[in-house]
């Protein structure tokens, strides 16, 4: 981190502390702002040429113009690729190829407030929202391959109903509480300030807190998912993917090695993993846990 971003970092953490005790409203209205606003993009250049074969389009959603682009043919069935915080769409074109030999229509999008989508606050309620809408515009999705925050997106939708056959969830961020907590520490935001924080996270998006822990949601769901997760993961710990998939019924889990949590999405060995689960010919066998029936009988 450079010198001035760092001093910016400690500008933002006095304001929390200062705030905290004369304006508390104040405190925690900056702390949700700064909670649901991704990072600058930093598209590189090269991202023009991931789309030149692409149709592009746009997506309205609650009045901001998603940017979307397909690949393969109308009539074939769909896969969503959905990227995580502070990504874009261009992450995730190693796994366009793959696709398309599989036979399949290729949908990837920009997050809202993250590329070239409109919108500046954004979260997880609003990405599991968001791949929902772009799922029912594009219609007859097969499967879902999603990365990190859009991993747990994907999650929260077939949670709330979304229909997709199989679902590849690739460095799952999975307990939104455990985030806030860091993000806390990061800034020096008392727990005060905190509480209120989430309690304005959940005005905004009609949620409560506890239901955005994905590893409560894991039990309740029966789609077919692969896990792929590094265990060098820095951002999100590999011993939560693990439990994450031990909590979905009959999930199987893929470790890497060396990866970390971006650099897993350009390998190409991931990318035909991930393409071989959604068409049903997955080389990787065993599943995470034993599956229970549902419900569990009395032991």
């Amino acid at each position: 981190m450079s010198l001035v971003h760092e001093l910016h970092r400690i500008s933002t953490n006095v304001r929390f502390l200062t705030g905290s005790l004369l304006l508390p409203e104040h405190a925690a209205a900056l702390a949700e702002r700064l909670f649901l606003t991704p990072p600058a993009p930093q598209l590189p250049q090269s991202t023009f040429f991931d789309f030149l074969d692409a149709h592009s389009s746009y997506v309205d959603y609650r009045g901001r113009n998603l940017a979307t682009w397909r690949w393969g043919p109308l009539e074939a069935p769909a896969v969503l690729l959905a990227h995580g915080w502070g990504g874009n769409a261009a992450q995730m074109r190693a796994f366009v190829f793959p696709l398309l030999s599989a036979g399949y229509r290729v949908i990837a999008y920009d997050q809202p407030a993250h590329g070239v989508s409109e919108g500046r606050l954004t979260g997880l309620p609003d990405f599991a929202d968001v791949l929902a809408e772009v799922a029912w515009h594009y219609g007859e999705v097969e499967g879902v391959i999603a990365h990190s925050l859009g991993a747990a997106a994907a999650t929260l939708a077939i949670s709330r109903g979304l229909r997709v056959g199989r679902v590849v969830l690739i460095g799952s961020s999975l307990d939104v509480s455990f985030y806030s907590r860091q993000f806390a520490r990061w800034y020096w935001i008392p727990k005060r300030a905190l509480e209120a924080m989430q309690a304005a996270v959940e005005e905004r998006f009609g949620v409560r807190w506890a239901d955005l822990d994905m590893v409560k949601l894991a039990p309740r769901l029966c789609a077919p998912a692969l896990m792929i997760h590094d265990r060098g993961d820095r951002l999100v710990p590999w011993k939560q993917g693990a439990a994450f998939a031990r909590g979905w019924p009959g999930a199987r889990l893929f470790s890497t090695r060396g990866l970390g949590h971006r650099r897993i999405l350009q390998d190409e060995r991931v990318a035909a993993l991930a393409a071989q689960f959604i068409a049903g010919r997955s080389s990787v066998a065993g599943a995470a846990a034993p599956a229970l029936p549902n419900p569990a009988p009395l032991y």
